[in-house]
């Protein structure tokens, strides 16, 4: 089982949490780490082993918590010194690691091989770091992203440094691109932890670095990338625009490349009413992605699940609400459990769907369905579509399922996190 995150250490020094800890007044600590911490009442329930229901009746006030077990079940699942809560030390505490210490960074292979020749990259050297950048590109949508940036800074700043030393041409023009994918990663990163001056900053270094590493295919990449943040944000228009320049980039792109790039047309184009277009664009990915013959892998990850997926979010803006149902539900089926986000916001798209085919009830407990699985893990994006979802129910607003609704997606803000 994997450690408990411990909470903040201004939390645990606050003179209210540190009063109802010492009164044992569960409710109080509860309602604490939610207004101070982003724990919300799921997040509590999944760390303390008790039930959603029973958090909120602590929080409100409906029950109270005098056993004994459960209390020590809360200061071992929120990582309360037990001294807190007038418990003897728990076990955790005395195995604690000194808070001065810190294991040194285990140098990458590429690291290494950088260091031996510290002339011009070696040929090893760049291929070892241009395998881990594409690692790191393949496991980003299963990798929170507050994890994913460190890495990725560490490849920047490596990149970086071997562009400050003189190099071949042939090294440096390959240096120039890994440069270019870091800095899309970083850009996405950087948008989902909701940073957008970085993520901005990022995508401008990528583009330029594309165009000096003269790389069409990869500029469709970046350009694409920079879409989604902008989709993503509801500024459909621009994406739309990024995504046209992308298609043109695109046109000697392997096929695999040329349907991620076809298929998020489709979307925009079908947001901005135009379907025509985007059928035209979904039958131009779909065959793109039949040619495809390449390994999925790196910076090329889009198969037939996420083309279902965008597909659905197409058929949505259109009113085809049948078919969008089916598609995204084949999408989410087959999302990779750890896809968090991906998840999330496909169950927060199938709400929608829910909506207008009338069933509120049921768009109400998916969109509930799509929070419970980014608990813990709330990102920029999810937050964004929450809201989103939350202003399609304005003409509800009085009803029980959507006022309850409301408050979970407030504190998704409030969970969501940061590099």
């Amino acid at each position: 089982m994997p450690t408990p995150e411990p909470l903040p250490a201004s939390l645990l020094t606050d003179p209210a949490f540190v009063s109802a800890c010492a009164r044992r007044e569960i409710g109080a600590v509860f309602q604490l780490a939610r207004a101070r911490a982003g724990v919300g009442p799921a997040q509590l329930a999944r760390r303390t082993g008790l039930s959603t229901s029973r958090v909120t009746e602590i929080m409100t006030g409906g029950r109270t918590v005098s056993s004994m077990d459960v209390i020590e079940r809360i200061a071992d699942g929120l990582r309360i010194p037990g001294r807190m809560l007038g418990l003897a030390d728990r076990p955790w505490e005395q195995a604690a690691e000194p808070a001065a210490y810190r294991p040194a960074a285990v140098p990458e292979t590429w690291e290494v091989l950088d260091m031996l020749s510290r002339t011009t990259a070696s040929d090893a050297a760049l291929s070892h770091l241009e395998a881990a950048v594409a690692d790191a590109a393949f496991r980003y949508p299963s990798t929170p992203p507050a994890e994913s940036v460190p890495t990725l800074q560490r490849q920047l700043v490596g990149v970086h440094e071997m562009l400050a030393r003189p190099q071949s041409l042939v090294a440096r023009r390959r240096g120039v691109r890994i440069l270019a994918a870091v800095s899309g990663l970083l850009g996405l990163a950087h948008h989902d932890l909701g940073d957008r001056a970085k993520s901005d900053a990022h995508f401008h270094l990528g583009a330029v670095a594309a165009s000096e590493g003269e790389a069409d295919d990869l500029t469709a990449w970046l350009l694409t990338m920079q879409s989604i943040v902008e989709y993503t944000a509801g500024r459909r228009d621009t994406a739309a625009v990024l995504l046209q320049q992308a298609s043109v980039h695109a046109e000697t792109a392997a096929p695999r490349r040329r349907a991620w790039v076809t298929a998020n047309l489709a979307r925009a184009l079908a947001a901005a009413g135009d379907r025509t277009g985007a059928l035209a664009s979904l039958d131009q990915a779909a065959h793109h992605l039949d040619l495809a013959d390449e390994p999925v892998g790196g910076l090329d990850f889009f198969t037939a699940p996420r083309l279902d997926g965008l597909a659905g979010e197409a058929y949505t803006h259109l009113g085809e609400h049948e078919a969008a149902d089916n598609l995204l539900q084949t999408a989410i089926s087959r999302r990779a459990v750890a896809d968090v986000k991906g998840r999330a916001v496909l169950t927060l798209d199938l709400a929608e769907v829910r909506l207008a085919q009338g069933n509120l009830d049921a768009a109400c407990a998916l969109a509930h369905e799509a929070l419970d699985i980014a608990d813990g893990s709330v990102v920029q994006p999810i937050v964004l579509r929450a809201r989103a979802f939350q202003r399609s129910l304005a003409p509800w607003s009085g009803v029980r399922p959507v006022r309850e609704l409301a408050v979970r997606v407030r504190e998704s803000k409030t969970q969501m996190v940061h590099a």
